[in-house]
């Protein structure tokens, strides 16, 4: 369900976005306001679930995560129960970063976080290929990230 944003809500997702660490006095500077009714509309948008939660980036080079991978599956199964199985293994892998159920050829798009190549690789025969129901996985390798944000356009409305 979209919610009615106006140019000061905007505002606000806009900045927070990229600088979710900013208090309430500083995003109602950056913004022209005075710190009460912005964090009236900072609440409002989080209770509204337009703000879903705040977070820290952690870079994953720093803490030794050197390789990201990306993986596509195709399933030999679609039934509901195989499907859910699939799904509640991946989500208990700490190395899945993302995944998305997709249509088309391809089931599944996983993003994997891992060490090096050897870890990927015990980690792809202990437990990827070992899943019922994986057909087939294709994994790609990232040389070199181009862009990467977590901050969303925001619609002028």
């Amino acid at each position: 369900m979209k919610i009615p944003l106006d140019a000061t809500d905007r505002a606000i997702l806009s900045a927070l976005q990229e600088d979710g660490s900013l208090s309430i006095s500083e995003l109602a500077n950056r913004l022209g306001m005075t710190p009460p009714p912005c964090w009236r509309r900072v609440r409002r948008l989080r209770d509204e679930g337009v703000l879903e939660r705040q977070v820290w980036m952690v870079n994953p080079a720093s803490i030794g995560l050197d390789l990201i991978l990306y993986a596509t599956v195709r399933l030999s199964a679609h039934d509901a129960e195989a499907t859910r199985r699939f799904q509640d293994e991946v989500k208990a892998w700490p190395e899945v970063l993302e995944c998305y159920v997709l249509l088309g050829a391809i089931d599944v798009l996983i993003k994997i976080a891992v060490p090096s190549i050897r870890y990927y690789e015990e980690f792809f025969f202990q437990k990827f290929s070992q899943l019922p129901g994986v057909r087939e996985v294709n994994s790609s390798v990232v040389v070199s990230e181009i862009k990467n944000t977590t901050s969303l356009p925001i619609p002028a409305n």
